[in-house]
């Protein structure tokens, strides 16, 4: 065990400061050298070509997140992110939305163009049976105002008259009135005689 004290010992004692030092500034400078590789290597590349190193720290990008694209835009957002929008409000752009192109098409007679003829004529029935809400709670009207009026509302949606819809929206109406909602009884054909 002495012995190899005593070798250890004369070993270090065989170098000199001077040796020592000059050994840590070599490993040192190698050792920079390996990080400035690793993490500076564009500016390095930039500096050795001739251009400045401001010219490469500008085209240097930071990293993006994944998180980062929700943050970023106007700037007017406070420290806790954007607000959220009221349930039912969403914001697009103008090429997530648009109209759709009008189809012509003939209605046995009436020529309307329209996108979806189906989808125009359950809106007329939804319309309609809207208008007709205050009439089937009017109990002061008697059978023939009662007729007259619903026959108004109904000639008011021009597609729907030839429709079989119209024939469905009467047969609701006298259930509506059959079923006590009126003072009075009617029938499919009073209504539709008066049309």
């Amino acid at each position: 065990m002495e012995r190899w004290i005593k070798t250890r010992y004369f070993m270090f004692q065989s170098f000199t400061w001077q040796q020592f030092l000059v050994a840590a500034l070599v490993f040192s400078l190698v050792w920079l050298l390996i990080v400035a590789l690793v993490f500076y290597r564009k500016e390095l590349f930039a500096l050795l070509s001739g251009s400045s190193p401001d010219e490469a720290k500008r085209s240097v990008e930071p990293l993006k997140h994944a998180w980062q694209e929700d943050f970023e835009g106007s700037g007017d957002d406070d420290l806790m992110g954007r607000q959220a929008l009221p349930d039912g409000v969403s914001i697009v752009s103008q090429d997530d939305f648009g109209f759709r192109r009008p189809v012509e098409v003939v209605a046995e007679g009436i020529d309307s163009p329209v996108a979806d003829p189906d989808e125009l004529l359950q809106s007329d029935v939804f319309d309609l049976m809207q208008n007709l809400k205050p009439l089937l709670s009017d109990h002061s009207l008697s059978k023939e105002d009662f007729i007259e009026q619903v026959n108004d509302e109904v000639s008011d949606f021009p597609r729907l008259l030839k429709s079989p819809l119209l024939v469905s929206v009467y047969e609701q109406i006298v259930d509506e009135v059959n079923e006590g909602v009126m003072a009075f009884k009617i029938s499919l054909t009073e209504l539709q005689e008066d049309l």
